[in-house]
């Protein structure tokens, strides 16, 4: 019998909007670093409630930076926010003709993972659109409908073509440079589980963003974990993306998350992560670059979570919401739930003349945490020295299990 990835593959070829077999032009997703003419940013319903004040401040300050090196589309779904989100930006001296606002019926929040993620021939674009995450199965809030609603709806609007896959992905679970994709073998298996075999899911990966090689890496970090973590650990997070661990500098640079020495034994997450942070290094090294050559490693520090822990007691809970928590392993005899941000250097993201990245050290913290602070701007210093490196507190974003990374989506210039 054959397998639904069987099935679907061909029926995708034929559905695209081109009517063509795939990779008979040399379309590509192009590296972060490579130019761009616009990032997109999404605004949701939540920041109406009281505790998204912070959420929407988050947003004004990544577009006012962002606007000064790039123009920046917003994807909202209503007039209201776009309208509101507007006079905000003219209140803090925006110029506001470098920024859009588009208006989607379908709310968003990460903008990497739902797209639109842009293909390049270097004359025009297309779409890559890859099947939905199923929502119930990783307990985030998510659609599964969401990716295609997105994608085609926009391409249509903006003149583009799609380019469909049947595989279940999300775009901050590939990350790429010129010739090579990174992914999470773990994060891949979930969600098309018992559908390709995994070397079609290797194949199609490289076919959609048209590379030559795949790395993966095996093992997904707790801070990675939705839900309950570990012993009385919570957080959102989607469950294995690449982008919060591991990153391409450039086409032989990978930038590799660890956790000190010091750090691991301060709490269960840092113990278990330092293993799985030391058995990505171990990967990587083994990795070659396409033309036989070993990749140059960066290792990239992690905050202390201690420091950043948001402890709230059970009876905040909702009883749905504690009930899950005791069938995820919670311990009835628990008081004090620990919220955990998504804390990663490694989630920046690099545009027209800049890397925006995340800073952790506040006042009354060690000073060793302002020295991680500091040493990944001058890690991607080095790695970007043509660019200005922009410190941004992103904690606000962490906490709901993504980063600067995952609410960004760069459209790549076009000659």
């Amino acid at each position: 019998m054959k397998n639904i990835f069987q099935i679907l593959l061909p029926l995708a070829i034929l559905t695209s909007c081109s009517g063509e077999k795939k990779k008979t032009e040399p379309f590509t997703f192009p590296p972060e670093w490579e130019p761009q003419q616009a990032v997109w940013l999404s605004i949701h319903d939540r920041w109406e409630l009281n505790q998204g004040a912070n959420q929407i401040d988050t947003r004004l300050e990544l577009v006012k930076i962002l606007h000064q090196y790039v123009p920046v589309k917003i994807l909202t779904y209503k007039d209201s926010l776009a309208n509101a989100f507007v006079g905000s930006l003219l209140q803090m001296k925006v110029d506001t003709s470098r920024v859009t606002m588009i208006v989607h019926p379908q709310e968003t929040y990460f903008m990497r993972d739902p797209g639109p993620l842009f293909l390049s021939n270097d004359l025009e674009l297309r779409m890559a659109n890859w099947q939905g995450i199923d929502s119930n199965s990783v307990k985030r809030i998510s659609d599964v409908e969401l990716r295609k609603t997105v994608d085609d709806s926009l391409a249509i609007r903006f003149g583009h073509k799609v380019q469909n896959s049947p595989l279940s992905y999300d775009g901050g679970a590939i990350e790429v440079n010129s010739e090579s994709a990174m992914s999470i073998k773990d994060f891949a298996m979930l969600h098309n589980q018992g559908e390709p075999y995994f070397e079609e899911i290797e194949r199609e990966i490289l076919d959609m963003y048209g590379k030559k090689q795949m790395i993966w890496l095996e093992g997904v970090p707790l801070i990675e974990k939705n839900g309950l973590k570990i012993e009385n650990y919570w957080g959102y997070a989607p469950n294995g993306h690449i982008d919060a661990v591991a990153r391409f500098a450039n086409d032989s640079t990978i930038l590799v998350t660890t956790i000190s020495e010091g750090d691991k034994d301060k709490n269960p997450i840092a113990s278990y992560d330092y293993e799985i942070f030391q058995g990505y290094l171990d990967q990587i090294k083994k990795q070659r670059r396409t033309n036989g050559k070993p990749f140059t490693i960066i290792e990239v520090p992690s905050p202390d979570l201690n420091l950043h822990l948001l402890p709230l007691p059970i009876s905040l809970w909702s009883p749905e919401g504690l009930e899950e928590l005791y069938n995820e392993g919670l311990s009835k005899e628990t008081e004090i739930i620990q919220v955990v941000p998504a804390l990663s250097y490694a989630n920046y993201f690099v545009t027209n003349g800049a890397v925006l990245v995340a800073q952790y050290w506040e006042e009354g913290m060690p000073e060793s945490e302002k020295e991680k602070d500091q040493k990944m701007v001058s890690i991607l210093k080095n790695c970007f020295p043509n660019r200005e490196i922009i410190g941004f507190k992103a904690k606000e974003i962490n906490l709901f299990g993504g980063g600067i990374h995952c609410v960004t989506q760069q459209e790549p210039r076009i000659n």
